[in-house]
């Protein structure tokens, strides 16, 4: 039986053996999509029960009729039960003190400055109203997602809300947007690690959000050529890791 087959079957049938076969042969990808959020405070055995439960509802709702891969389906929603599960456990995590302070009140600072200035304000105005230092400010933008490196299948505002279009999705182009980026994403994964806060806010401003140069030189309060220059680095970073 294909594993075409197997989806029908088991949708018209409901029949649990099925579906424990199908779960069993789709387990590889929970070890896989589980690793970038190992090392952040929760165990494996953990993350991979969340991930086989999310797996199990996505071989429940999952339609083969519908032209797509299984695989390409049933990603966003491990991922996303995944998401859920650090963003529940929140501040829970060990997180420095003078992040988790700064991150609270940074969204603050911002809407009365907004409100102050008539406009959104810089990273420059908002540390010096914070009494902190620039990169105190961006570390907690990053903050805001609780663990100040960004999680893959998420788009951010200025404050690291998460958004609606995966990071992948807009970085990588691929015709399948599912199991197949993983590749992609472990490699935007490693850089983005090893990048530091400003660059890392501007990697998500320019290759993310599209936003100018000029953009993101006024919120930064730097020159135009401070950014594009570290576009470039940013650029030879990921394609010194592509080369590895």
């Amino acid at each position: 039986m294909t594993g075409k087959e197997s989806f029908i079957k088991y949708r018209k049938t409901g029949d649990l053996d099925i579906r424990n076969r199908i779960v069993e042969e789709h387990l590889y990808m929970v070890d896989i999509l589980i690793r970038k959020y190992l090392n952040k405070g929760v165990e494996y055995d953990d993350l991979y029960q969340v991930g086989a439960m999310a797996l199990i509802h996505a071989v429940d709702r999952f339609d083969p009729e519908k032209g797509y891969e299984f695989s390409s389906f049933a990603t966003p929603t491990i991922l996303g039960e995944i998401k859920k599960y650090f963003r529940d456990k929140g501040w829970s995590m060990k997180v420095p003190r003078r992040l988790k302070e700064n991150a609270t009140t940074l969204p603050v600072i911002k809407e009365q400055l907004t409100g102050r200035l008539g406009r959104t304000p810089t990273v420059p105005e908002i540390a010096e109203e914070m009494k902190i230092t620039e990169e105190d400010v961006l570390e907690a933008m990053e903050g805001r997602q609780i663990y100040g490196t960004f999680s893959l299948d998420q788009t951010f505002d200025d404050d690291g809300e998460s958004g609606d279009n995966p990071v992948f999705e807009k970085f990588a182009s691929h015709e399948d947007k599912g199991f197949d980026m993983l590749e992609h994403k472990e490699i935007i994964g490693t850089v983005l690690k090893n990048l530091s806060n400003t660059n890392r806010y501007i990697f998500r401003k320019r290759f993310i959000e599209e936003k100018s140069q000029s953009e993101i030189a006024d919120t930064l309060g730097v020159s135009q050529m401070t950014v594009s220059r570290a576009e470039k680095n940013i650029k030879q970073k990921f394609t010194d890791e592509m080369n590895k």
